[in-house]
């Protein structure tokens, strides 16, 4: 990284040494160097991964880390929560078809055991339906000793 130094220096100083031809147009050229240079700078220590090793960035180290395992636990718990909400939508899918298929069945059970058509499958039986209503029998039935 200090060579990469070194040469930038050297090429500013060579730039520094030339003779100047035209010292109408030369300086509006250095003006816009100048104006490109720090943020040339900037975005190539960033590209070179220069700018970690200032004692800046090393200072706030524990907190980069810590805002790290935040943004980690946020997305976590981001993930969790439609890991959730997808697993809650299908429990009540689930239960509007069961209870789809509770209704159903009672409603077959209901039509199936009605009066007529239980006389009807029994009719296949030789079994008929009585056209009397039933009598109740009383027995009296006396205590012998």
């Amino acid at each position: 990284m200090n060579e990469t130094r070194n040469t930038i220096n050297t090429v500013a100083e060579e730039v520094a040494n030339e003779p100047k031809t035209q010292p109408a147009q030369a300086e509006p050229a250095k003006k816009r160097n100048k104006k490109e240079n720090p943020s040339g700078n900037k975005i190539k220590s960033i590209l070179e991964g220069s700018f970690l090793v200032r004692d800046k960035v090393i200072r706030l180290l524990p907190f980069l880390l810590f805002l790290t395992g935040i943004g980690m636990l946020y997305i976590f718990n981001s993930n969790y929560a439609n890991r959730s909400i997808i697993s809650i939508s299908k429990t009540k899918k689930q239960i509007e078809e069961q209870r789809f298929e509770y209704i159903n069945t009672k409603s077959k059970l209901m039509q199936t055991t009605r009066q007529t058509e239980i006389a009807k499958r029994l009719l296949n039986r030789g079994l008929k339906e009585s056209k009397s209503p039933p009598r109740k029998i009383l027995i009296d039935q006396q205590i012998k000793n």
